[in-house]
């Protein structure tokens, strides 16, 4: 009997940090005078430190209701909550340690390598897509990252994708017995590219800078990477997605380059946060960001001091009936915006490209700004919601929500 207590006493010690009773209040701060909803961090490594537990340890958070919220704890030890704050109020929330809840993903992201090495994530208001190694070697030309619209706030992009894999099977089969009636029926109850009561793709990409690509410039010229050659998904929702892009090394100017990126999306947020950085350059170079122009009309292009917003036309305008507004914000001064009428794109029949140029940028330098896209189903009405969305966003990123752990 000494023996059996003497055991359970040692297991017991084993797991004596996972015992604590302590508490921790997060605090929010919104040093602005409009309400504010988002998702902000905190340092976890200082919440574990103050609950006296180890890191790692799983947590529970409760609302001043004491009803259990979603956290999310990142590759990068943040631990990320969804709040909302009053003008120039503050918000609490209560951790302790404890066996975590199953949360509702809100955001959510993957390969699906069946697709031709489409990596795509969405979060509540959109998703977006980058194309793979596989798409590269049937020699299309997509470039640009792809947007997708949205006018759901569940997650869709799974359930897309599955009916677009039954889709090609039905397709076949009407195929090998000659029904085109078939094919066509299948196509229009099932096809992405059409809308069935949440969303579609309707953006058009190629060999473009799609929305919010990054780029080196030459001149007047954009020189982009083709497909994406590794991957790593560093986080994956339910409040985040995090992922890690790295590109074949191509010639640039004498130079051999290798781009790489790193993407995030937050739930609630229209904007992914995008860094990108090159080694290789044996001087500095321009690098860009920013969104393809299929029109020449001057009212659907706003090139601001720090943003670009435009209204793209969707890949058939006279049926969809409506536009789809992308943008790309940079928070940094020393970046400068303006049109690219490259002559190349004008032989793919791109009228152009709007970017934001940061010049002299050194090899491993990074270079971090915003991209993202909206429609009238997804809380955008028109334009100038569009343009007071992004001065809005620009003003959140000059004024974040103070965060302390108490």
């Amino acid at each position: 009997m000494r023996n059996y207590k003497s055991i359970l006493f040692s297991v017991l010690a084993l797991f004596a940090p996972m015992a604590s009773n302590a508490k921790v209040v997060l605090t929010a701060i919104n040093p602005a005078n409009h309400q504010r909803q988002e998702v902000v961090a905190w340092n976890a490594n200082e919440v574990w430190q103050k609950l006296g537990v180890r890191a790692g340890t799983d947590l529970i958070v409760k609302n001043p209701y004491g009803q259990t919220v979603t956290y999310q704890i990142t590759h990068d030890n943040r631990l990320l909550l969804e709040v909302s704050v009053l003008p120039n109020g503050k918000a609490e929330f209560t951790v302790e340690a404890g066996m975590r809840s199953c949360f509702k993903a809100s955001v959510a992201g993957k390969q699906y390598a069946w697709r031709v090495d489409d990596i795509t994530w969405e979060n509540d208001l959109a998703a977006y897509r980058v194309y793979g190694p596989a798409l590269q070697r049937t020699g299309e030309q997509a470039y640009g990252i792809d947007v997708w619209l949205k006018s759901t706030r569940e997650l869709d992009v799974d359930h897309r994708y599955a009916v677009t894999w039954q889709s090609n099977i039905d397709k076949a089969f009407f195929r090998s017995i000659g029904n085109q009636d078939g094919v066509d029926f299948v196509d229009r109850a099932t096809s992405f590219h059409l809308d069935h009561g949440h969303g579609l793709d309707c953006y058009n990409v190629g060999p473009s800078l799609g929305c919010g690509t990054p780029a080196v410039m030459l001149g007047d010229s954009i020189v982009m990477p083709y497909c994406y050659k590794d991957y790593k998904i560093l986080d994956n929702g339910p409040l985040e997605f995090t992922l890690d892009l790295t590109y074949p090394t191509v010639m640039i100017d004498g130079q051999n380059i290798t781009e790489h990126r790193t993407i995030s999306l937050a739930k609630g947020s229209y904007f992914n946060r995008m860094t990108v950085w090159y080694d290789g350059f044996a001087k500095p170079m321009d690098i860009a960001g920013g969104v393809v122009v299929h029109t020449g009309n001057k009212a659907d292009l706003t090139l601001g001091k720090n943003f670009i917003a435009y209204n793209d036309p969707t890949d058939s305008p006279k049926r969809h009936n409506f536009q789809i507004y992308v943008a790309t914000i940079f928070p940094e001064d020393n970046v400068k915006t303006r049109f690219v009428a490259d002559p190349w794109h004008r032989k793919q029949g791109i009228y152009g490209n709007a970017v934001g140029v940061r010049h002299e940028v050194k090899s491993g330098e990074r270079f971090t700004y915003w991209f993202g896209a909206s429609w009238c189903q997804s809380g955008t009405a028109d334009s100038d919601f569009w343009l007071m969305q992004i001065n809005r966003f620009e003003k959140d990123l000059n004024q974040p929500i103070k965060t302390s752990v108490e």
